[in-house]
């Protein structure tokens, strides 16, 4: 054997010669792997592919013009981005292959960016310098960041967009979920533009919790909020039985009365159980609560709490206080203040006091609390950091309770810890901590919610949003989103409207709800004496809507201060009330508005004028407009009803001027009969 080696060695190298040429060989050799290497790369191969698909096709001349070969690189210095995708994905930009459904060469769908303008990772995550499928869609040793899930893609929409868009229905779920559960309660958020996300759920104030309600209500609450309410919002914390027996004993124990939060029982309710159903009815109140059916199914709205078994938590004589005047226990609530007499207190608390379930608290005996108990009670409030969400007296809110969540969509996963059989990616521990809090360690105290796997998605979407990239992002990449505005009205008729719950509903300035129209420019659009006397009777302006603003039994001199601040304060600059009559048209030029109503314009396919006729439930009801608006915002209003409501369904109609002054003829002599009677008895 050696011998053959030693003659082997000097065959190759016996001399200098020999020598040189040999190592020039291995050199030539080593050197050839690189051209080669690239010659066999994936790209090349697709390449290769796409060429072949399309050689074929009709439109292969276009597509071959097209085509660049090599290795394509995006480069956008500001985003931090360099893709080289579209070397794999050649048919990215090409709408005529959408027939293609193979990857890499079908086509992207149609989106409001150009890939030349934000490149592919910054939506789609990944490595994008990266030339193998291996090291751009998965995680390496160098790049930890793989592809990111096609069912979290709009969190890269929420990046650059802090609003919510029409396209981003799971991204706008998840973002809702988060303040809606209180989430930010414990987590602290901290937007790119310098906003911290706040918190929409209503936690009620405990300082005074053993006025409203009893000690065993609290315990069977705190063991299982949803056997109590199916929409409530506060998790299930899995206490024990005497964990929960200490804290209830805690809360009833630290609780101090509210002076005026329970009333003497003056009035019994009406042995009619249809009287209580009507009041509820007419003043409604399913318009913020949501009341069980018989079937099962949740009727109303979610605002205020769920009442299906409000008769099994809530004393008699704290819900005739509450009914009376709901601000005395709470000055922040959400709920109007509806001036309610004694007899319709007293109804209206019956009917709701009906509503009990006494299987909810047949199990609950709890002995008297000692003081150990209610100690432990108080360790257990603090532990829990009960009070992140509810003012508990003595108990300080705790700061940083729960991890800040501003960047959980950066988060290394090198730092997390993973269950047994789950994926080592971030968008996988997200969604598993939403499902299975617990499951991650011993000792944990993020309690467990129900959420469907759909909003399990839309949560984890909203926080993979919250990442690095979009806290780095410069300003002109970016769509901020407009701050709420922290609007209060002035005056009697501020506090009034605040007494109201008002902005509960409605929206003005920026401020409010969105359940009712925006007010803003009320002042502008409604006569006086309509506005009077709708406040004083709201009758409705939608027949098809369920929702109706409910009788708040107004005094007279209340009705007059609202209105004439809201005619006075809530003016559109671009709308001068006066400057057109509410009378006196010619009977040609209403005429001419009738037929452009009914013809030109077909206005009756949404609206309603003549009630035996037309069929319109889209828009408000026009059967009396001319009572209710001013003929200035009727003529501006159709000149372009989006400069005076963005983004309402009435589409801007491009009309003359010589049609909208008619079409305001027609409308504003829609008169209601019994006020032109009143009117012309007044003059």
């Amino acid at each position: 054997m050696k011998e053959k080696l030693k003659s082997m060695w000097q065959t190759l190298f016996g001399d200098s010669v020999r020598a040189f040429g040999v190592v020039s060989l291995v050199f030539l050799a080593s050197m050839a792997i690189a051209p080669a290497k690239n010659h066999f790369s994936e790209w090349r191969h697709y390449q290769h592919g796409y060429l072949k698909m399309i050689r074929n096709r009709s439109d292969a001349v276009t597509l071959q013009r097209h085509f660049q070969g090599g290795i394509q690189q995006i480069w956008l210095p500001d985003l931090g981005v360099t893709d080289r995708c579209t070397s794999c994905h050649v048919g990215l930009k090409e709408a005529s292959l959408s027939d293609v459904s193979t990857q890499p060469f079908r086509p992207h769908p149609v989106i409001p960016h150009k890939v030349e303008q934000f490149g592919c990772t910054i939506c789609h995550r990944g490595q994008g310098a990266a030339t193998t499928v291996a090291e751009a869609h998965n995680s390496t040793l160098a790049w930890e960041q793989p592809i990111l899930p096609a069912k979290y893609i709009e969190s890269s929409c929420g990046e650059c967009h802090r609003e919510p868009l029409a396209g981003t229905l799971q991204l706008n779920q998840g973002r809702h979920l988060l303040s809606r559960y209180g989430c930010v309660h414990c987590h602290t958020v901290k937007m790119p533009d310098g906003r911290v996300l706040k918190a929409t759920d209503d936690p009620p104030s405990l300082s005074h919790i053993a006025d409203k309600t009893s000690r065993e209500w609290i315990y069977a609450w705190l063991k299982d909020p949803e056997a109590y309410a199916a929409t409530a919002t506060m998790p299930n914390f899995k206490l024990s039985d005497n964990d929960a027996r200490d804290i209830s004993a805690f809360l009833i124990a630290n609780s101090t009365p509210q002076p005026g939060s329970t009333a003497a029982i003056s009035s019994k309710a009406s042995p009619d159980p249809a009287a209580g159903a009507s009041l509820y009815g007419e003043s409604f109140c399913a318009s913020c609560h949501a009341v069980q059916n018989a079937a099962g199914n949740l009727v109303g709205g979610d605002i205020g709490p769920e009442l299906t078994r409000v008769g099994s938590k809530v004393k008699p004589e704290w819900l005739q206080a509450w009914l009376r005047n709901p601000r005395i226990y709470d000055v922040g609530t959400a709920m109007p203040h509806y001036r309610f007499n004694d007899a319709q207190v007293a109804t209206l608390a019956g009917f709701l006091e009906a509503k009990a379930d006494p299987d909810f608290l047949a199990n609950v005996h709890l002995d008297a609390a000692t003081p150990e108990q209610i100690a432990h009670g108080k360790r257990l409030v603090s532990d829990y950091g009960c009070a992140s969400c509810h003012e508990i007296a003595g108990v300080k809110k705790p700061e940083n309770f729960a991890p800040e969540l501003s960047r959980i969509g950066s988060k290394p996963v090198t730092q997390l810890v993973f269950l047994p059989g789950m994926q080592r990616t971030l968008p996988d521990y997200i969604a598993t901590k939403i499902k299975q809090p617990r499951a991650f360690g011993q000792g944990l105290k993020m309690p467990q919610y129900t959420f469907t796997p759909t909003q399990i998605d839309s949560l984890a979407t909203a926080l993979l949003a919250f990442n690095d990239r979009a806290a780095t992002l410069p300003p002109s990449r970016t769509l901020a989103a407009k701050p709420e505005s922290d609007y209060q009205p002035a005056g009697k008729a501020g506090k009034l409207m605040t007494d109201l719950a008002c902005f509960s509903c409605h929206r003005i300035n920026g401020h409010g709800g969105d359940m009712a129209p925006d007010l803003t420019w009320e002042g502008s659009s409604v006569q006086r004496q309509w506005l009077v006397d709708f406040l004083k009777n709201p009758n409705t302006l939608r027949p098809a809507l369920i929702r109706r603003m409910p009788k708040f039994n107004l005094s007279d001199g209340e009705a007059s201060e609202l209105t004439d601040y809201i005619i006075t304060v809530y003016q559109n600059p671009a709308v001068d009330r006066d400057s057109m009559p509410l009378g006196g048209y010619s009977q040609g030029q209403i005429e001419l508005g009738r037929q452009l109503y009914y013809g030109k314009y077909s206005c009756q396919g949404c609206h309603i004028v003549d009630t035996k006729t037309d069929k319109g439930y889209i828009g408000p009801t026009l059967t009396s407009v001319g009572s209710r608006l001013t003929a200035a915002w009727i003529f501006q209003w159709m000149k372009n009803p989006q400069a005076l409501r963005p983004g309402t369904v009435e589409p801007n109609r491009d009309m003359s001027d010589e049609d909208v002054r008619a079409l305001t003829a027609f409308l504003i002599s829609q008169k209601d009969p019994a006020k032109s009677e009143i009117a012309k008895a007044r003059k």
